[in-house]
């Protein structure tokens, strides 16, 4: 077990969900020094992974599943997020979702949860516009990327 990725990504992620853009620094600091602990594969599956959760989280807020107070799109340190959960998606959580439906299981309560949770810790800012719908919609999105996560891993790993 990596415990520098799962401690550093939940340290990281209660940051930045408590303090948004006030630990920008310290968290890409963090970033930047586990990009230099993997390999160039590796490198490219969490720039890969980062791109589709962007994407996936635009599609979002487009479609109105999700916003931001303060934001018409993602804010820099909800992105940032999205940097510090590829890097630990592809360190540590990739490895526990290799079954399809494992994976599904755990992506599909975890990441709502995440959400949930970092929607409380930012004092209002993560909203979802759809109440229960919003988290239904989050179960599915999150067991698709976790099975996503889990078959991706043979290319890199």
């Amino acid at each position: 077990m990596n415990w520098r990725a799962v401690i550093g990504f939940e340290i990281c992620w209660l940051a930045l969900a408590y303090w948004q853009q006030t630990v920008l620094i310290p968290v890409l600091m963090y970033w930047l020094y586990g990009m230099s602990q993997l390999n160039n594969k590796s490198r490219l599956a969490v720039l890969n992974v980062i791109g589709a959760g962007l994407l996936i989280d635009s599609a979002l807020v487009t479609a109105g599943v999700i916003g931001f107070s303060d934001n018409i799109w993602l804010p820099l340190w909800f992105i940032l997020l999205w940097a510090v959960f590829a890097l630990a998606a592809v360190e540590v959580m990739a490895a526990m979702l290799t079954k399809p439906w494992l994976a599904a299981l755990l992506g599909g309560i975890g990441g709502p949860v995440s959400y949930i949770a970092g929607a409380g810790l930012s004092g209002g800012i993560l909203q979802f516009y759809y109440g229960q719908w919003s988290y239904l919609i989050l179960s599915i999105v999150w067991a698709l990327i976790a099975i996503a996560l889990g078959c991706s891993r043979r290319w890199y790993a």
